[in-house]
């Protein structure tokens, strides 16, 4: 969708594609996934201008995930993302 926007063309499919398996998955862009994307990125950015962080679901999909290092979602059960970053600034002083 931002590739449309940028260089105003219609795009009707992408891929996915997972490096681990070395699989690529093609994605059809119909009009039902535009719109959840749409709406997706509504509520994202509502809960952003809230400053409000969704609780992490760890699942076993987070173990073959790119950004579990990020996210790390078990270290999120037991604290929440402001208090983690507080506690790691504390920790640079």
């Amino acid at each position: 969708m931002c590739l449309e926007e940028m260089l105003c063309c219609e795009v009707g499919e992408g891929a996915l594609f997972y490096g681990e398996t070395r699989h690529r998955l093609a994605v059809q862009f119909t009009d039902e996934l535009r719109e959840r994307v749409c709406t997706m990125l509504s509520e994202m950015h509502e809960l952003y201008a809230k400053g409000y962080t969704p609780k992490v679901k760890p699942s076993k999909a987070c173990n073959a995930c790119s950004l579990k290092g990020l996210c790390l979602p078990t270290l999120m059960r037991r604290v929440s993302a402001a208090q983690y970053i507080v506690s790691s600034w504390e920790e640079l002083k």
